[in-house]
């Protein structure tokens, strides 16, 4: 599946949006965008976003409606599970187990599609995300996102004006605690633009 190469989010990592995921998170050592001006001037944003402390303007938490250049993102919830309940391939679903010393973060969350053109929310790469957790590790979206019951199909697509739901499962090891959840609009005005959603305020 097609991925999308975006900013770092805090601590000078990369991450990798889109519906695709590697496996592992990344890491300082990757050197990928290294040198691009744009990327360093986005992770300095995100870092200055993700220091201040929680209550202050630029730290959005969780059930706050947050605009990324016409796409507005609200996390309704977080959960950790050791499940999620995928397609079996059938018409049905079943559960799928996270491997041993693995379990799921679950980010259930509405959005609102006010740019001008149509979104895939399950496959395509307009929305590209990133969790952090306590232990400042990034984790990529599982890479079969639109197996994920109650996420629409590949191609059903978000009209412009229309809002949609979709849950981002997230594959973190068992002592994983997520801190943060991180955005950008690969079609909005500023493409490298991240906000931040602070998973820890409730």
């Amino acid at each position: 599946m097609k991925k999308l190469m975006v900013a770092a989010v805090g601590l000078g990592m990369l991450f990798v949006a889109g519906c695709g995921s590697d496996d592992s998170p990344a890491t300082q050592g990757d050197t990928a965008t290294q040198g691009d001006t744009a990327t360093q001037a986005t992770t300095a944003a995100a870092t200055s976003t993700a220091a201040q402390p929680s209550g202050t303007p630029g730290v959005f938490k969780v059930g706050e409606p947050v605009d990324n250049g016409g796409l507005t993102v609200t996390i309704a919830s977080v959960e950790t599970v050791p499940a999620v309940a995928v397609s079996d391939g059938t018409g049905g679903y079943g559960d799928r187990t996270a491997p041993e010393g693995q379990q799921f973060v679950v980010l259930d969350a509405d959005i609102a599609n006010g740019t001008t053109t149509p979104i895939d929310l399950s496959c395509g790469t307009t929305i590209g995300t990133r969790l952090l957790d306590t232990q400042k590790r990034q984790h990529n979206v599982i890479d079969d996102l639109e197996s994920v019951q109650g996420n629409r199909p590949c191609g059903d697509q978000v009209a412009p004006g229309a809002g949609g739901e979709i849950r981002w499962v997230f594959e973190v090891p068992a002592d994983a605690v997520p801190r943060l959840f991180a955005f950008l609009n690969e079609a909005g005005p500023d493409p490298t633009a991240v906000t931040v959603v602070d998973l820890s305020v409730s």
